[in-house]
């Protein structure tokens, strides 16, 4: 399995999710396998800053991840988040802390 969580800074696992799509600098994504941590990579996020995101550009992004999650406090993008839901991309929301921390409850 492959989780992309959001990152507020290039910090990895260390880094703190990020709360929103806007304001995350990175996207860390994690490859799980038979329940271990396998590969960690920072994405850089072309959408840091934008005032406006393309629903479909943001889950084409995400999939090149090939994350099946995404973590974040914050989808504030209806279509966004559907577009995600249409692309068989779960959205965990409502998440806060450190991603090593979350990591480890998911």
């Amino acid at each position: 399995m492959i989780i992309a969580f959001a990152s507020k800074n290039h910090l990895g696992l260390n880094s703190d999710i990020g709360s929103n799509i806007v304001s995350s600098e990175y996207f860390t994504v994690a490859e799980i396998e038979n329940g271990k941590l396998k590969k960690v990579k920072n994405v850089e996020n072309p959408f840091f800053k934008e005032e406006e995101i393309n629903a479909q550009k943001f889950v084409d992004f995400i999939k090149n991840t090939n994350a099946q999650k995404i973590v974040i406090s914050v989808v504030d993008n209806a279509d966004i988040e559907n577009e995600l839901l249409l692309n068989d991309i779960e959205v965990i929301k409502n998440v806060n802390g450190r991603i090593a921390d979350i990591l480890k409850e998911l």
